[in-house]
């Protein structure tokens, strides 16, 4: 069977997310995916680009494509915090909390 995008991404739908317990796929972390003979070009978005869970969920990516005969996994890591569909206040964008962390006893 011809490997196709389709294919990866039903694959990819058994990779859970160790913190966030759903699959890559209905969380919207895979953001590309270019296939060129028998190897995979995958783009993840993580939730932080600093996850200590990188390792783990390359070697989950990896365990769930080997089935489709993938010859090469090559996965990139991208991050960031997306930006809310709605903001909580309206017209405003950003809030910034300030504290003055002093104690005072």
């Amino acid at each position: 069977m011809a490997l196709t995008e389709e294919r990866v991404l039903e694959a990819l739908r058994t990779v859970m997310d160790p913190e966030l317990g759903k699959d890559l796929v209905s969380l919207g972390m895979v953001g590309e995916i270019n296939l060129e003979g028998g190897r995979v070009d995958l783009l993840i978005n993580l939730t932080t680009p600093a996850c200590p869970l990188k390792g783990q969920i390359e070697a989950d990516i990896r365990r769930a494509l080997h089935p489709l005969g993938v010859e090469e996994v090559r996965v990139r890591f991208g991050g960031g915090v997306k930006a809310p569909e709605q903001y909580p206040i309206p017209g405003v964008k950003h809030v910034v909390a300030v504290g003055s962390g002093k104690g005072g006893v």
